[in-house]
């Protein structure tokens, strides 16, 4: 009597709900950070028109920050950024410009995601 064994080809439905649920966890991490990431790109995008701007220097601190709040404005980033996360000094090699920031989203129960950014400038 020969006995006949069928091989399983592909995935078992057990395989494909592991694989489909680690593909939606990185989706949603990925829905949950690209936003904080463009947001930060956008500031980015501000220090550097400020840093190539020649009249930033002579500028007073709340018009810089000024300048780069209405910056993100303009570029639609979401508000995580106040005007207290703007540091200006002033050193020997120009004014320092710093902005440190975090950023809390939640993501599944009592996990977040936090996103921690910091850019510094110097206008000279």
């Amino acid at each position: 009597m020969e006995m006949n064994i069928r091989k399983q080809n592909g995935l078992t439905l057990i395989g494909f709900v592991i694989v489909l649920s680690i593909v939606l966890l990185f989706a949603y991490a990925g829905m949950r950070l690209i936003p904080m990431y463009l947001e930060y790109y956008a500031l980015i995008q501000a220090m550097e028109k400020l840093e190539d701007d020649p009249m930033a220097k002579s500028m007073a601190p709340y018009k810089i920050k000024q300048s780069i709040q209405m910056s993100l404005w303009a570029s639609y980033a979401s508000g995580n950024i106040k005007d207290e996360h703007i540091r200006i000094s002033k050193k020997s090699e120009g004014i320092n410009v710093r902005v440190v920031y975090e950023v809390r989203k939640d993501f599944l129960g009592n996990v977040d995601l936090i996103g921690s950014f910091d850019r510094t400038v110097v206008l000279r």
